[in-house]
């Protein structure tokens, strides 16, 4: 359960950053540019990485 908590507060954490990836999704909105597709390989990056993060977390613990 504890991994599940310190998972969610660490996407929390990366999603309420405003840092580059942010502003180019933001700036890409505004002007209305392939809106999906960025969100779409944004969300799936952010998505890998988090995982990624947790499960080496928990593998170089042990």
């Amino acid at each position: 359960m504890e991994f599940l908590i310190l998972g969610f507060l660490t996407g929390l954490s990366l999603i309420l950053a405003i840092g580059a990836q942010n502003i180019f999704v933001i700036e890409q909105g505004l002007k209305k540019q392939y809106i999906f597709l960025v969100c779409l390989i944004c969300s799936l990056s952010d998505l890998i990485l988090i995982f990624l993060g947790i499960f080496l977390f928990e593998f170089f613990r042990n």
